[in-house]
C-alpha cells in the first residue's frame, strides 16, 4: 500500500504563530529522535495546503525553510504588520476609509524569509486557496504537476502568491497578480479557510485510486486557534459593520473550518483509503479570547499563541506519530 501524505493548515491571521509553534515542536522532535538537524517538516508530505496566514507558513515549508525561523516571522514582523490594531481610529479606517492595514509592511517581511522563490522552487505539492474577486469565482494556486498537466503557476512569485491568499477583506488591501493579466484576488478564507477538503480533492483527483501511484491518503490537518463569537440572549439584534466587528470576520472563518473538518470525520469513518487527524484550536478562557484576535500582536498576545501551541503538541503527539513515520515519496522536478 502506497500512501500519499498531506498537510493542511487554517488561516487565521497572527494567530498562526499557533500553527507554526505546534509544528515547530514536531521538527525540533523529528531532529532529536533521528539525530539530523537537516530534517524539515516538507521531507514527510507529498502535498502542503494552506490558506492566508496558513498559506504563507505552506509556501515556507515547502522551500525547506525551518519552522524556527517561520515562528520568528510571526514573532518579529507581526509587531510592526499589524501595528495599531486596537483603538478607534483603525476602526474607522477599516469601516470608513481604505482598509486597517497596508501591505507594504507584510509585502517587506514576506521577501525576507520566500526572497525572489517562486512556485516551481517548491520541494513538496502545493496548493493556496484564494477568491479571484475579477471574476467572482474561487481559485488555487498550485505547483504545476504533470499528473494534472498543468502549467499555469510554476512561474509565479511565492510572495505574489501569499499576498493573493492573505488579502483579507477590510484587513489588507486587494491583491493584484500581474503575471495573471491583473487579475485581483482576496483572502482564501473567503471560502476555503480550512483547505483540508482541497488536499483531499486533488489527492483523489490527480494521485490516489485505481490506476494511480497512491493507494490511500493520510491527511494531517491543523486548526487555527479560535474562540467561539457568541451573543447572550437578549443581546442587541440591530447591528451595522461596527456593531459587529471583530465577530463578524471570525464566525464565517470558524464556521467553514468545523464544517470542513465535521464533513472529513465522517468521510474518514466510512471510506477506507482515507486516515485524517484534526489538531484543533479552542480557546475556552474567556480572558484569553480578548487578547487573542486575527492581528493583536503585542507581547500578551504573542506569549499566549505561542503558550496554546506548545500545550497542544503535548496533547497529541502520541496522535500524530503516524503522520511521520514514513516520509513522502513524491518528487517534484525541484529536488532532482
Amino acid at each position: 500500500m502506497k500512501t500519499f501524505k498531506v498537510l493542511s493548515i487554517d488561516g487565521g491571521g497572527i494567530k498562526g504563530l499557533y500553527s507554526a509553534t505546534i509544528l515547530n515542536k514536531i521538527e525540533k522532535q523529528l531532529i532529536k529522535d533521528s539525530g539530523d538537524n537537516s530534517l524539515r517538516i516538507v521531507d514527510y508530505f507529498d502535498l502542503i495546503c494552506g490558506t492566508s496566514t496558513g498559506g504563507l507558513i505552506a509556501l515556507a515549508l515547502s522551500l525547506g525553510i525551518s519552522t524556527e525561523e517561520i515562528c520568528k516571522f510571526y514573532t518579529q514582523h507581526g509587531p510592526k504588520i499589524f501595528r495599531w490594531s486596537k483603538g478607534k481610529i483603525p476602526l474607522i479606517r477599516q469601516a470608513l476609509l481604505y482598509g486597517k492595514y497596508s501591505d507594504k509592511k507584510l509585502k517587506k517581511a514576506l521577501y525576507e524569509v520566500l526572497k525572489n522563490n517562486k512556485i516551481k522552487n517548491s520541494k513538496c505539492l502545493l496548493c493556496i486557496p484564494t477568491f479571484d474577486i475579477t471574476h467572482g469565482t474561487y481559485e488555487i494556486f498550485k505547483y504545476d504537476h504533470p499528473e494534472g498537466n498543468l502549467s499555469r503557476d510554476n512561474e509565479l512569485l511565492m510572495v505574489d502568491v501569499a499576498l493573493a491568499t492573505s488579502a483579507a477583506p477590510t484587513y489588507f488591501p486587494i491583491a493584484e497578480m500581474k503575471q495573471h493579466d491583473n487579475k485581483l484576488y482576496a483572502d482564501g478564507g473567503l471560502w476555503a479557510n480550512n483547505p483540508s477538503l482541497i488536499g483531499y480533492t486533488e489527492a483523489l483527483r490527480y494521485f490516489v485510486g485505481e490506476n494511480k501511484a497512491y493507494d490511500n491518503i493520510q491527511l494531517l490537518s491543523i486548526s487555527s486557534l479560535n474562540s467561539k463569537q457568541t451573543f447572550l440572549p437578549f443581546s442587541r439584534r440591530k447591528r451595522s459593520f461596527i456593531g459587529w466587528r471583530q465577530q463578524l470576520f471570525d464566525s464565517c472563518l470558524t464556521g467553514q473550518s468545523e464544517f470542513c473538518n465535521i464533513f472529513l470525520e465522517s468521510l474518514s469513518q466510512t471510506t477506507s483509503n482515507l486516515d485524517y487527524y484534526r489538531i484543533k484550536g479552542d480557546i475556552k478562557n474567556p480572558i484569553h479570547s480578548k487578547s487573542i484576535q486575527i492581528d493583536f500582536s503585542d507581547k500578551t498576545s504573542l506569549s499566549l499563541l505561542s503558550q496554546y501551541g506548545n500545550d497542544m503538541y503535548h496533547s497529541v503527539k502520541k496522535d500524530i506519530v503516524p503522520y511521520f513515520i514514513n516520509k513522502k515519496t513524491y518528487i517534484t522536478n525541484n529536488e532532482f
